[in-house]
């Protein structure tokens, strides 16, 4: 415990429970915690004498706007309200859930912005060994000035989302529930579909395969009406492919992923992998490009990786997944799932707490 102590957690993320299984991991062990999702000087002036740990998460989403003139504006505010937070008091947390900005307009002004929050947080988190390097490499000379002043790198892994979603009905239950057949082979991808996550590539990839007892998964909402149109073109004759473009509810995850036999994450880009984790919380192995989290995540047979860099390497791995024991691997994903859930994780968490707060008191 981190005695007198409030942790504010600053995040506009709610669809992703992350937040919220920290907050409660938290508050599990007696640390106040609550969660904000704006900042500004008049917020903070409002949490004055209460705010001593700020923890951002996905700070990028604070400011974003399809306006380059409002995404200085609501930037302005952002950073001016941090510097208030210390000129205050407080310290700050900043976990690194996306190193380089995501279908971002205006990328430049996100690393910028990085920089800028690398300088003035009293400590960074990131997921895994692999993001730390990138942290270091990428802003070496940022993190070098910090170093002289104190400034903490720590590493604590993503924490499962074991009892996030509910999960009591069977495989055969989940299949009736999508239409599919009980003896198909059934790849999933599940989660909001852009376009840095190479949906096309994956739906080029299982056309190639030309196994008729096998079926692809693609559920999930897309943010660019564009995209899903092209998405659309592709599926077009393509009747082992179930699409559903839109939000899957907390109450149907469940469906998805016990229906389906792996999980495909063909992305292009990735600091940190919810998606994989939530396939680790319901005993689902993955299939993924061997960069980023994915290789760490995908190893001790969790998974299996493929060389992003080959025009044939998704295709491949497809193929492989229907030569494994995916029950096997989704036994020792599930065994991930359960070292990791927030109550393991969680001392790590008040370490990090208490030795920001404790820095020049």
């Amino acid at each position: 415990m981190i005695p007198n102590c409030h942790v504010v957690q600053v995040s506009k993320v709610r669809m992703n429970p992350y937040v919220r299984l920290l907050q409660e991991a938290l508050q599990g062990v007696g640390v106040s915690c609550s969660l904000m999702d704006g900042l500004s000087p008049r917020l903070v002036r409002s949490w004055q004498g209460t705010a001593d740990i700020l923890h951002l998460h996905w700070p990028e989403l604070l400011y974003t706007s399809s306006s380059f003139a409002r995404s200085i504006r609501l930037l302005a505010a952002v950073l001016a309200g941090l510097v208030l937070a210390k000129r205050n008091g407080s310290k700050i947390v900043y976990t690194v859930h996306n190193l380089n900005p995501h279908e971002q307009r205006f990328p430049s002004l996100h690393r910028v912005v990085n920089a800028i929050l690398f300088v003035l947080a009293d400590a960074l988190h990131v997921h895994d060994e692999q993001a730390e390097q990138d942290v270091a490499r990428v802003y070496s000379r940022v993190m070098a000035w910090r170093g002289k002043r104190g400034r903490r790198l720590y590493v604590v892994p993503h924490g499962s989302y074991i009892g996030a979603y509910p999960n009591d009905c069977t495989k055969e239950e989940a299949r009736a529930n999508l239409g599919l057949d009980a003896r198909a082979f059934v790849y999933l991808f599940l989660g909001q579909i852009r376009r840095y996550k190479g949906i096309e590539d994956l739906i080029a990839a299982f056309s190639q395969l030309g196994d008729g007892t096998s079926r692809l998964v693609v559920a999930g909402h897309v943010h660019d009406a564009a995209y899903a149109e092209a998405l659309r073109q592709l599926l077009q004759g393509q009747p082992a492919i179930h699409a559903r473009f839109e939000y899957v509810p907390d109450s149907e995850v469940q469906y998805f992923m016990n229906a389906c036999d792996v999980c495909v994450l063909p992305y292009r880009d990735v600091t940190t992998s919810g998606a994989a984790i939530l396939a680790f919380s319901f005993g689902k192995p993955i299939i993924a490009p061997a960069m980023g989290a994915f290789p760490a995540l995908a190893s001790s047979g969790r998974g299996i990786l493929y060389d992003p860099e080959k025009s044939d390497g998704l295709l491949r791995a497809l193929q492989q997944a229907r030569l494994t024991d995916m029950e096997k691997a989704g036994g020792r994903a599930w065994d991930w799932a359960i070292e990791h859930q927030w109550s393991h994780l969680v001392p790590q968490f008040v370490r990090i707490y208490r030795e920001v707060w404790a820095t020049g008191k």
